[in-house]
């Protein structure tokens, strides 16, 4: 059995991966040269996901890591690494794993045989598995990032109240949560730091960050 291990930020989203890997993966309490796998699921904050890159580095050489790519690019982690030719990214955030398929990439860094690998992997967890470009919040998350960010204006305007908003994107689009329900369940904070990093990527004012959101990211960081 191939041997995992699990890194990062936040608690439940180790505790999900956690839950979908283990009956196919054993999961390593250690991280030393036998681990295959590497899940480095930091999203948003460089100082620490740069900080775990070089952990990384130096307690294993040899697996292949799956890194959050959704606000820091797997290029611009690449550049971070010691091995970047190892380096894969993916699209992780809470709640992913109800999703019947997750969006990988590589870079330009990436062996071809480590990203057939990490397709395999999720495969093996029976997700159907989609490749996409290296880009900020990569497609799913960046697009549902916009419908949740312009849902809080709609919100903010008073055009609708907080059900109105989330019965009517459900009934109308079959949706699985409305936006304003997605965004407590992905995280305000994720949503926001996608935001954020599209506004910086793209300097587009599609992304600017809706004033409520961004208050509401604020009032989340005194919980």
């Amino acid at each position: 059995m191939e041997k995992v291990f699990l890194i990062g930020d936040n608690e439940s989203l180790m505790t999900e991966m956690s839950g979908m890997l283990k009956s196919k993966y054993e999961i390593s309490d250690v991280l030393d040269e036998s681990v295959d796998f590497i899940f480095e699921l930091t999203n948003y904050s460089r100082e620490i996901k740069f900080n775990i890159l070089n952990f990384i580095d130096e307690k294993n050489s040899k697996g292949i890591v799956i890194s959050s790519s959704l606000c820091i690019t797997a290029l611009e982690q690449s550049i971070n690494s010691a091995h970047p030719e190892r380096i894969t990214g993916a699209g992780f955030y809470p709640t992913f794993s109800e999703s019947r398929g997750i969006e990988i990439t590589s870079t330009v860094f990436t062996k071809d045989e480590n990203m057939k690998k990490v397709k395999n992997l999720f495969e093996n967890l029976e997700k159907e598995v989609f490749m996409v470009t290296d880009r900020t919040g990569m497609v799913s998350m960046r697009i549902i990032a916009m419908i949740i960010n312009e849902a809080y204006l709609v919100l903010q305007e008073g055009t609708s109240d907080r059900e109105g908003i989330d019965t009517s994107m459900k009934l109308g689009t079959n949706y699985p949560y409305g936006p304003i329900e997605w965004s407590e369940k992905i995280g305000i904070d994720l949503i926001y730091f996608i935001m954020k990093s599209l506004l910086e990527e793209f300097g587009d004012d599609r992304y600017r960050i809706t004033p409520l959101l961004k208050e509401k990211y604020f009032e989340s960081l005194k919980v």
